[in-house]
């Protein structure tokens, strides 16, 4: 019996952009979650959760100051 091939490929931006959003939300598959964690690589997630969060903060406040300011 072969051992499966790993895949130390590390994904592109677009799909660690859509595994953090995923994230965000909860809804990562085990699929995805392997292959995140497969790449070896923490830093890319981090910044992306990092700037990801602070654009929500960002969203949040330019709301409320647009809603009291009516």
């Amino acid at each position: 019996m072969k051992a499966p091939k790993e895949n130390r490929e590390s994904p592109g931006l677009w799909s660690m952009l859509l595994s953090v959003l995923a994230a965000f939300f909860g809804v990562q598959t085990q699929r995805n979650y392997q292959r995140d964690f497969a790449s070896g690589r923490f830093w890319p997630y981090a910044v992306l959760g990092i700037v990801m969060a602070l654009s929500f903060v960002g969203l949040v406040y330019l709301l409320v100051a647009l809603v009291l300011a009516q």
